[in-house]
């Protein structure tokens, strides 16, 4: 890479953020500009931490960036497309979303892809970028080269993958992130509800060895627990404590279920 890649950056979300403080103190990239819908509080002080023009009109979007990243929700991207169709870019507009396939930018450009970051995103969140895989794609093999070429000034971790396959990633990410925090919420509640809030801190110490466990152990033979040892004496107990939330007991038993079937104890 000779010269900085010129990146234009659509939404000022959690992920537009992190995205954009990836490129911080990266001689490799010149953030020219980030369009927002409106000029937010939240849009202008983007603008101010990465140095980079807030426009609010899809018309005064950099008409020459080398890459456009449209970083917004999911069911948002299709929207964005529809209006940046009448700019006719010529450079490469890409999504970050690991479940929108590549054809909803058709036309926007001739040259279109995905650069999605593997990680959860939040405000506040410090972001190991160096191991943070992006997977990415694009129609043409030139246009892979150009992402492979940003997105390896980032992370250590650069995949080509498909939209057919990214999918399958982005739904095992969700069992592996999005499910197990909705566990943890539950545990946390539990504590709160029945014991006092800072009773949830006992937890912390089982949450860092189980994912610790993992860096060498495959989740399969890392289970412990009732459901893994058919304990139903316990389980009886647990859904007993269980019996006023029937939500909660639906889940109970089918991840327990699930457990015992993936250990072969059913």
């Amino acid at each position: 890479m000779s010269q900085p890649l010129k990146i234009v950056i659509i939404g000022t979300g959690n992920v537009a953020y992190h995205i954009a403080q990836s490129f911080q103190s990266n001689t490799k990239v010149n953030l020219l500009q980030v369009f927002n819908h409106r000029y937010s509080k939240e849009a202008k002080l983007f603008s101010k931490q990465f140095q980079c023009d807030l426009v609010t009109d899809y018309k005064s979007i950099h008409q020459k960036a080398d890459i456009y990243i449209v970083a917004v929700k999911d069911d948002a991207i299709a929207e964005v497309a529809k209006q940046l169709l009448p700019l006719k870019l010529n450079g490469l507009v890409v999504h970050t979303s690991g479940s929108v396939e590549v054809n909803v930018l058709k036309n926007v450009s001739k040259t279109i892809g995905v650069y999605y970051p593997l990680q959860t995103f939040y405000k506040g969140a410090s972001i190991d970028w160096n191991t943070t895989p992006l997977l990415i794609e694009a129609n043409t093999k030139s246009s892979v080269t150009k992402l492979k070429q940003l997105a390896s000034t980032v992370s250590k971790t650069v995949k080509v993958v498909d939209s057919k396959n990214r999918i399958q990633i982005h739904l095992a990410a969700v069992f592996a992130c999005n499910f197990t925090n909705a566990m943890y919420v539950a545990a946390f509640e539990l504590l709160e509800n029945n014991l006092s809030k800072k009773d949830t801190e006992l937890l912390l110490p089982i949450m860092q060895q189980s994912f610790k466990k993992l860096q060498t152990v495959h989740p399969a033979k890392a289970q412990t627990g009732p459901a893994m040892r058919n304990d139903k004496l316990v389980m009886r107990k647990h859904l007993q404590l269980l019996k006023q939330d029937k939500q909660l007991s639906h889940v109970y038993t089918v991840i327990s279920d699930l457990i015992m079937r993936q250990q072969n104890q059913d």
